[in-house]
């Protein structure tokens, strides 16, 4: 089976783009987050407003991973493999990684003058002064549990797919490809949430993602029809970016609904254009993509220190925002240049005990949210 180069593309550029969107986190009007700057500018608002479709892609391409995977390897060794490359680098983030971003923003947020050791012993046991930002939680890594606990409720369905066989796959129409995911993503955004995040949506796409790898015929289909997904994502987004912003507060089951349609078109014209444009390999991609997963697991942290102390310096978001962004990226690619090299950290962290020897032609490891 050749290797969709596209697959790789969309995950890592979706992993990328998070640096950017954490750091305008900083900087937009929602109060909420672990540093806050004071001046926001509407592209900080906007790359928030807009930046909806990139976490589900990236449970979408999960999804298209997860079948190449079940078709390389038995359930079993699958489900050892979800275990080591999604669990453990949860547990040791959430134990590891993630508390300094609370200590900071108990920092900023609560003038906090303690020292990080007699912050630890609170933050693991006194449960009386949690707040969102300065309690235990998964912070970012919420998106491995959720794939974790996904892939095994998931894993069932999937199964009874591939019992069917691989059959030659009828092109999908391209308005049903849409119109039949965007009514099921939107009745699933109506249940219920998990600390402001909807595993059922995020399962949903995973399934859809599965489905679409197995039939070639609607990949290619979408391929063809990708310039309409686009023209139809392009003002939906507007749409949304209009209503969020004429909106205060949380919002409403409708508007929560009508997003997803939205979300569907720009999924679908990412695969699109990413199998016409991003399917080849690169050297950096060749490099990034084993890379991306401890990135993304130690990115947040490393952009809430720096902005910290960025902050401290200068409140202006034209010097900041690229020294958080930047800064944030070089910490966390140099960090994984150490995990790699060193066996306990690269289990931790999600990668093979061994770095395997690239095979020509391969980008060499496979991230754990890929194959």
């Amino acid at each position: 089976m050749k290797r969709k180069e596209y697959i790789d593309w969309l995950r890592n550029l979706g992993i990328l783009l998070l640096f950017p969107f954490h750091t305008a986190r900083i900087f937009n009007d929602n109060p909420e987050f672990y540093v806050k700057g004071v001046e926001h500018t509407p592209s900080t608002v906007f790359i928030g407003m807009t930046s909806f479709w990139f976490m589900p892609l990236l449970f979408l391409l999960a999804g298209m991973s997860s079948r190449y995977a079940l078709l390389k390897r038995p359930a079993r060794h699958y489900l050892k493999e979800r275990h080591r490359r999604l669990l453990i680098p949860f547990v040791f983030g959430c134990l590891v990684v993630v508390p300094p971003q609370a200590y900071y923003a108990m920092k900023f947020h609560e003038g906090y003058r303690g020292g990080y050791p007699e912050f630890l012993r609170a933050y693991f046991t006194d449960f009386s002064g949690w707040t969102v930002l300065t309690g235990i939680s998964p912070a970012h890594l919420w998106f491995i549990l959720f794939l974790f606990v996904i892939s095994l409720a998931l894993l069932p369905p999937m199964l009874g797919v591939l019992r069917r066989g691989q059959r030659p796959g009828r092109p999908g129409r391209p308005f049903l490809v849409l119109l039949v995911p965007a009514v099921v993503m939107a009745l699933l955004s109506l249940l219920p949430e998990a600390g402001g995040e909807n595993i059922f949506v995020y399962a949903g796409y995973v399934f859809l993602g599965f489905l679409l790898a197995g039939n070639d015929a609607t990949l290619a289909a979408i391929q063809r029809a990708r310039a309409g997904y686009l023209a139809l994502a392009v003002p939906g987004a507007v749409a949304v970016v209009v209503q969020r912003s004429l909106t205060d507060g949380p919002q409403d089951a409708v508007f929560t609904a009508w997003q997803q349609p939205v979300c569907v078109a720009a999924l679908l014209a990412l695969l699109g254009y990413g199998q016409r444009y991003l399917d080849r390999p690169s050297s950096f991609m060749r490099w990034f993509s084993p890379a991306a997963f401890p990135v993304y697991i130690l990115h947040q942290t490393f952009l809430i220190v720096i902005a910290y102390y960025a902050l401290r310096e200068s409140d202006r978001i034209a010097v900041v925002f690229p020294v958080i962004m930047i800064g944030s990226f070089v910490l966390s690619v140099l960090s994984y240049e150490i995990i790699r090299r060193t066996w306990g950290l690269r289990t931790l962290f999600g990668l093979s005990a061994a770095a395997p020897r690239p095979v020509p032609g391969t980008t060499g490891e496979t991230a754990p949210v890929g194959r």
